[in-house]
């Protein structure tokens, strides 16, 4: 655990009391006493350092009093996945928290199990876990919005560019489609650091040609990940990664 993930309806002035598997972590793992320091984050909020005021058997009392806003990262990444099995989900769940995606996009494809929108992972509920995990991992504190689309063609006729249509502060976004067929590499995509990213993960069988066809029309550009045939959740990993090198690179070369 990197980072204590603390939500401010648990505040009662500046101090947080922690009953769960955080204060177990702080007992345990930390093998934290009264007047020691933990790094911690406010859910979608600062981070910084909190005092331990008092532990015990029942449970541990932070004091929060250094706390620094954190800006959003760049560049603005929304990540689109084709709906994979509910094991795989929980990872895309936590990596896409881990590793600062803004929007995380599930959709429909038609190589989807129906049964996959039955999981109850779809609930909001249910995710929250993973995510919050994920934040942990990468010491971030935002949040991500998570939806649930069951119609592969209105999300993207329709839904989609109403949802680029009111980030006008943005600009449009650089639409990726990840193919392990195509030789365009990702480098060369147009990615600038403080822009708009929409990669497009398939299931694990991959998109069909009429889903590939259809990206296409609405912008979306081939790119490669390297030579493998990857998973899903290696290729959200992946494309990630490339995404944060690249912005790595150009800060370097500004």
């Amino acid at each position: 655990m990197n980072l204590i993930i603390l939500s401010g309806e648990e505040a009662v002035g500046n101090r947080y009391r922690l009953t769960d598997h955080r204060a177990e972590h702080i007992r345990s793992v930390l093998r934290s006493v009264p007047g020691d320091r933990v790094e911690v984050g406010i859910l979608d909020g600062p981070i910084g350092y909190a005092a331990v005021d008092s532990i015990d058997d029942r449970a541990v009392v932070l004091c929060c009093d250094e706390l620094t806003p954190v800006p959003d990262p760049q560049p603005t990444v929304d990540l689109i996945c084709a709906l994979p099995r509910p094991q795989t989900m929980k990872k895309v769940l936590l990596i896409s928290a881990m590793m600062g995606v803004r929007r995380l996009h599930f959709v429909r494809a038609n190589r989807v199990e129906k049964s996959y929108f039955q999981s109850p992972l779809i609930q909001p509920q249910n995710q929250r876990a993973y995510l919050i995990e994920g934040l942990s991992q990468g010491k971030h504190t935002r949040l991500p919005e998570v939806a649930v689309h069951d119609r592969f063609r209105p999300f993207f006729e329709d839904t989609l560019p109403s949802i680029i249509s009111g980030e006008t502060e943005l600009g449009p976004p650089v639409k990726l489609l990840p193919d392990p067929e195509s030789d365009h590499p990702l480098y060369a995509a147009g990615i600038h650091p403080d822009g708009w990213l929409l990669p497009a993960i398939g299931p694990e069988g991959g998109w069909v040609p009429f889903e590939i066809e259809l990206m296409e029309r609405s912008g979306f550009a081939r790119c490669t990940l390297g030579r493998w045939t990857l998973r899903v959740e290696t290729a959200v990993t992946a494309v990630l990664s490339q995404i944060e090198l690249i912005r790595m690179l150009d800060d370097r070369q500004t």
